[in-house]
């Protein structure tokens, strides 16, 4: 049986353009029960969703030793949702939403997030 968690990420950029930190109040942390482990929980996959606005997103991810290499995600609002399946062994998500440009003041329309373990 599908577990599912969601939510939506908080208005305000956390990164700029240049990928510098603005501030950590714009942004979420999930603390999660690790994926891909044998007898207790299967794959778990981590989704975006958006509307009116194209976003960019950083999502960076804890092994329960180190935080990996952040990643930008592109969300579309005119496509399905974003997902991706999450690697073994994953403890923590940190997600923000980035400066696409200088330019950019979209900070404050709806994304959401779905954590989905299977």
């Amino acid at each position: 049986m599908a577990n599912f968690q969601l939510g939506e990420i908080p208005e305000g950029f956390a990164y700029n353009e240049n990928d510098g930190l603005i501030h950590y109040r714009y942004a979420l942390l999930l603390a999660i029960p690790q994926p891909n482990q044998t007898g207790v929980w299967n794959d778990a996959f981590l989704s975006f969703g958006s509307s009116w606005v194209d976003v960019r997103l950083k999502v960076t991810m804890h092994d329960g030793t180190k935080w990996l290499p952040a990643k930008d995600w592109d969300v579309n609002q005119a496509s399905g949702r974003l997902a991706e399946k999450l690697p073994k062994g994953i403890q923590k998500v940190a997600v923000g939403r980035v400066k696409k440009s200088g330019a950019d003041v979209a900070d404050n329309n709806p994304v959401s997030w779905l954590l989905e373990y299977l």
